[in-house]
């Protein structure tokens, strides 16, 4: 690099205003020592255009020589330090050096608070992750779930895109959880509960273990939030133009294993579960299904073999329109 490049270099660092391409360019040539034969030279001719000295105290000095161990390779640090230190005004850089790099610091958390980490399940097996704070996430096959690879300062928020999820959050009042599903935000502060979402036919619903949450809807800001107790779920159903809080049982956990188990559960609600897990379209009406109810566990490897099983005790017909589209109605 030639020696007006340099020089720019050193001057706009002076001046914060280095780019993020620029403070990672001029603080490799620090550490390889670049810098070393032209230092003096530069220093003096940006002094004499600025006509300023600056000076900084021992104490703050003692403490940037500290920082130094951490980022500067060990054995350039004597050289560094000589040219960091060779005039007065190189102590105000060293200021801009750490500032800079703490500014370098927050960008890197702001870049990885925005970049998301999808996990997409497959058909045959459920899929459990470890979330960043501790948190644990159990997700049903098919489901689809995002999540930041560091969460923010004062809040950690995640995203079920489709299917359910069983979340085991780990507390930090601090940080409120927050699951977002399609029309939900669920906020926990250390609690676990299940989130299921199935977009495609706007049914969701929150069922609370332990602890408690609040729901918000996001589609509906005049709504009131809602708040559940453990034993409490939350059901919102576009099909049926509603929203509701009922009891559910506690006994039972419905994400400990790959199968689909039901207690009492309605129709219609079965069959959102059997549409997200194994991908399929299921064409019925919600509110003939509404009336029925489920009970049982499925370890059928197929859409086709589960819905013909619950077709045969319910009194309905299964019509196949394309191998992956399905109309379910009654007999």
């Amino acid at each position: 690099m030639d020696y007006s490049k340099k020089k720019e270099l050193v001057k706009k660092f002076s001046d914060r205003l280095l780019s993020h391409a620029e403070f990672d360019e001029f603080y490799e040539m620090v550490k390889q020592g670049e810098f070393d034969a032209e230092y003096d030279q530069i220093l003096t001719e940006l002094e004499e255009e600025r006509k300023e000295l600056f000076l900084i105290p021992v104490e703050s000095k003692n403490r940037i020589e500290e920082r130094l161990d951490a980022i500067i390779y060990q054995e350039k640090k004597k050289r560094a330090l000589k040219w960091l230190w060779q005039a007065a005004s190189v102590a105000a850089i060293l200021v801009s050096i750490f500032a800079g790099h703490t500014m370098w610091e927050e960008h890197q958390f702001i870049k990885l608070t925005q970049t998301y980490t999808t996990v997409t399940v497959p058909q045959d097996h459920m899929t459990r992750v470890e979330l960043p704070d501790g948190t644990k996430v159990t997700l049903s096959p098919g489901a689809t779930f995002r999540y930041p690879k560091k969460f923010e300062k004062d809040a950690r928020q995640v995203y079920l895109d489709e299917g359910r999820g069983f979340f085991d959050v780990a507390k930090d009042k601090t940080k409120p959880f927050t699951v977002h599903s399609a029309k939900l935000a669920t906020t926990a502060l250390g609690t676990s509960f299940i989130v299921q979402n199935y977009k495609e036919y706007g049914y969701e619903k929150v069922s609370l273990y332990t602890g408690k949450v609040q729901i918000d809807l996001s589609d509906d800001n005049s709504a009131e939030p809602v708040i559940l107790v453990p034993g409490q779920e939350f059901e919102k159903d576009k099909g049926q133009n509603h929203h509701n809080v009922h009891q559910f049982d506690l006994s039972g956990d419905p994400m400990t294993d790959g199968r689909l188990v039901f207690n009492k559960e309605r129709m219609n609600v079965v069959l959102y579960n059997i549409a997200s897990r194994y991908h399929v379209k299921l064409n019925f009406n919600p509110e003939i299904m509404k009336d029925l109810f489920v009970t049982g566990a499925y370890e059928q490897t197929n859409a086709k073999d589960i819905l013909n099983s619950i077709a045969f005790t319910h009194n309905l017909k299964i019509k196949s329109l394309t191998s992956q589209t399905y109309s379910i109605m009654k007999k």
